[in-house]
């Protein structure tokens, strides 16, 4: 838990130091909402236990003093019930933010973090991120705020009305409450974390499975694939079970503790009441405002449980968030070409296991074609990542024109280079978006290129043109 707090804690408050810019005013309104909620939560009961002792006698009076209690009781739950819904919406729009602020984060990285992580495991690292950066924000304003501004207001009122030991004896409840949710959730934790480093690991490898689902189909694998996905999938029900049984057994010792707390309440109330200290009033105010009172620490103990919950499943979200961008260089150079020759001199770079390329020295001019040959991990690909920028030499370097590729930035680099990737990836948009791909649309340039690139008839001969839609992996 503490290792998720940690890595949680940077994209956490960038994210709601962001939402708070524009969102303050409706916090601080749904903040004294719920104030107002516990004050009225609380005033019911003390109401309702005047009137028992003292039931006026006239019709008109009885009603109106029942009718004040049922108003402030029905006023207390409907803006309880409202608090809820408005602590939703903006959680809502705080889960928009972390949407879109992973995505803008995502697009920055290495090309080194999409060989670690396929599509499927970063749409299930955000998705359950985003979701437990809104469970935090309804954690607190759900459960935690008003736990807390209930407990206040009703110990308050129960101590000024009945005695400070049955005070004492809610807050040592209360205490004990809490430091049994805290232990609780330092046994059932480990197993929290293990079913979702499970789902996360499984959404990768159906990722993976998916994208190559044709081959696998070929070979007569899938039989092979589903009980790899079932054993995971087995994985995440077993621990997901264990730290349920392990909760069940921490609800059965708080029932017990709430039993003996009330049976040391009404052993202290009684013998007052006896005594003709106490009314039947102070009696029903008691039991009420107790019932009421475990409600706060039942609220309390629940936004921990809950917190830790959303702090696992945000850990993979906040790992994501945080891994190494790409970085421009510092002075990078303006990209002037003139002779437009790339220059490969002494080039090298190994991976992990060893394998690479070493050595590797040769021109590529304009005006002819330069063929790069060999067999299969030979490093021709390596090559043509380097030359991208997706990886960089670990000896010698590529120039430009006598410029080191690692000096010009990114941007100027592909201004001006043209790529034809191994495998055709469209996105599932029209065909203008594909050719344009968020750059400046030139209807005359795009129907220029589809030109050159011997489309522009076929586009042409289908009904809606370059808004035609392509399909799912083209």
């Amino acid at each position: 838990m503490t290792g998720n707090r940690e890595v949680a804690f940077g994209p956490l408050s960038r994210i709601y130091a962001e939402d708070l810019k524009t969102s303050w005013p409706s916090i601080t309104f749904l903040l004294l909402t719920i104030l107002l909620g516990s004050v009225l939560a609380t005033a019911g009961p003390y109401v309702f236990s005047r009137l028992i002792d003292d039931l006026p006698d006239a019709p008109l009076q009885w009603m109106l003093g029942f009718s004040l209690y049922a108003g402030l009781t029905a006023l207390a739950t409907g803006i309880q019930r409202s608090t809820q819904y408005m602590s939703v919406i903006h959680s809502e729009r705080l889960e928009y933010v972390a949407t879109t602020r992973f995505f803008e984060r995502i697009v920055h990285k290495k090309p080194s973090f999409f060989n670690d992580h396929n599509p499927a495991e970063i749409q299930a690292a955000q998705t359950r991120g985003a979701s437990a950066v809104s469970a935090i924000m309804q954690i607190g304003l759900i459960y935690f705020v008003p736990g807390i501004a209930t407990f206040l207001f009703s110990t308050l009122l129960l101590g000024t009305v009945l005695s400070a030991d049955l005070v004492a004896i809610v807050v040592v409840y209360g205490a004990a409450f809490i430091a049994l949710t805290l232990a609780s959730n330092r046994l059932t934790t480990p197993f929290l974390e293990k079913a979702i480093e499970a789902g996360q690991e499984n959404a990768g490898f159906v990722g993976n499975a998916i994208g190559m689902i044709e081959p696998l189909r070929h070979t007569g694998s899938t039989a092979w694939m589903k009980r790899r996905f079932a054993d995971n999938a087995g994985s995440i029900y077993r621990n997901w079970r264990l730290y349920s049984l392990r909760r069940i057994g921490f609800v059965f010792t708080i029932s017990l503790a709430l039993a003996m707390q009330m049976v040391i309440g009404f052993y202290l109330l009684l013998p007052r009441y006896e005594a003709g200290a106490l009314s039947i009033g102070d009696i029903v105010l008691f039991n009420t405002l107790l019932l009421q009172l475990n409600m706060p620490f039942e609220l309390i103990g629940q936004s921990i449980s809950e917190a830790v919950r959303s702090f696992a499943h945000f850990a993979p979200y906040a790992r994501m968030w945080n891994a190494p961008e790409e970085e421009e260089p510092p002075h990078a150079n303006p990209l002037r070409l003139s002779g437009k020759a790339v220059e490969f001199d002494d080039l090298g770079f190994r991976y992990e296991n060893g394998r690479g390329v070493e050595g590797v020295s040769f021109t590529a001019t304009p005006g002819r074609l330069t063929f790069i040959t060999g067999e299969t991990g030979s490093g021709k690909s390596t090559l043509f990542r380097l030359l991208l920028k997706t990886m960089a030499p670990q000896s010698g370097r590529i120039t430009i024109d006598g410029t080191d590729l690692t000096a010009i930035g990114r941007d100027d680099w592909f201004a001006v280079a043209g790529i034809v990737p191994q495998e055709v990836q469209l996105l599932n948009d029209t065909l203008r978006s594909n050719v344009v791909l968020g750059r400046v649309l030139d209807e005359e340039k795009l129907r220029r290129s589809a030109e050159r690139a011997a489309i522009l008839d076929r586009i042409k001969a289908m009904p809606e043109g370059f808004d035609t839609i392509v399909g799912e992996r083209g």
